[in-house]
């Protein structure tokens, strides 16, 4: 890797590490307007789904991706989350719901843009989700040093539905 995008790299996983993001919004409005719905259609199929994107104010660089969404070939619901390249392949992520259960999760693949772990939404899930006011996600950089975040939920039901209906 290039000097150049190493230090880009370590720059976001210490953003991550130094908690970016994680302070709570200054206002409700401020929360909900962090999870939006995009729609994409193929002329024939509307897709939706409930985003929410948290990016480096420093580089503008996408820190972390969450999409909630109805899989077309699943029809089942699950939350697909884009990381920065540089985490830890071979430990999960771990996502908890304020003070709920932790659900372990795989990387499935990386690719130029970062990468991806999908988590099916099953029902005590996407219930806490619904109710909750945080999601920790918990994950580690290559070198096993841990890197904890959060992400508001308020907002989160409301546009996952419009996205799901």
């Amino acid at each position: 890797m290039r000097s150049g995008g190493r230090r880009r790299v370590l720059a976001i996983l210490a953003s991550l590490v130094a908690g970016f993001g994680a302070a709570a919004p200054s206002s409700a409005q401020d929360a909900a307007a962090g999870w939006r719905v995009e729609c994409t259609s193929d002329g024939k199929v509307l897709e939706c789904r409930a985003i929410q994107q948290m990016v480096n104010r420093e580089d503008k660089q996408l820190v972390a991706q969450l999409t909630a969404r109805i899989a077309p070939d699943t029809k089942a619901p699950s939350l697909t989350i884009q990381l920065p390249l540089g985490i830890s392949l071979t430990e999960p992520v771990q996502l908890k719901v304020d003070n709920g259960a932790v659900e372990r999760f795989p990387v499935q693949t990386c690719t130029n843009a970062g990468c991806i772990v999908t988590a099916p939404l099953k029902d005590p899930f996407l219930a806490a989700l619904r109710t909750g006011t945080t999601l920790k996600i918990a994950l580690q950089d290559t070198n096993k040093r841990a890197i904890n975040h959060r992400r508001a939920l308020l907002g989160f039901g409301l546009a996952f539905d419009k996205a799901t209906k």
